[in-house]
C-alpha cells in the first residue's frame, strides 16, 4: 500500500491488481473484492489520505483480503 495526505476530509482510494494476476476476469474480480473490503473497513479508517492498494497474485478469499487490508492499515496507523 502507498499513502499520502490529500488535505481533504475524505479518502481517495485506488485498488490495482498486478498484470501478472492472471487474465482480465481474474484481475477484475480481485479489484472488486478489494474495493468491497475497503468499503467494509471505511468507517474505521482515518480520513484525509490518498490510498493505493496493490494486489499481488493469489487466490485469496474475501476474509483473507480483509485481514491483509486490516494489517496494512494498522501498520500505517490509519486504523485502530
Amino acid at each position: 500500500m502507498k499513502m499520502a495526505r490529500n488535505g481533504l476530509d475524505y479518502n481517495r482510494v485506488l485498488v490495482v491488481p498486478t498484470r501478472k494476476s492472471g487474465n482480465a476476469v481474474q484481475r477484475n474480480r480481485a479489484r472488486r473484492v478489494g474495493k468491497e473490503v475497503y468499503r467494509t473497513l471505511k468507517p474505521h479508517i482515518q480520513p484525509g489520505f490518498d490510498l493505493a492498494f496493490i494486489l499481488y497474485p493469489g487466490n485469496f478469499s474475501f476474509q483473507e483480503r480483509l485481514d491483509q487490508f486490516s494489517h496494512v492499515l494498522r501498520r500505517a496507523e490509519l486504523m485502530a
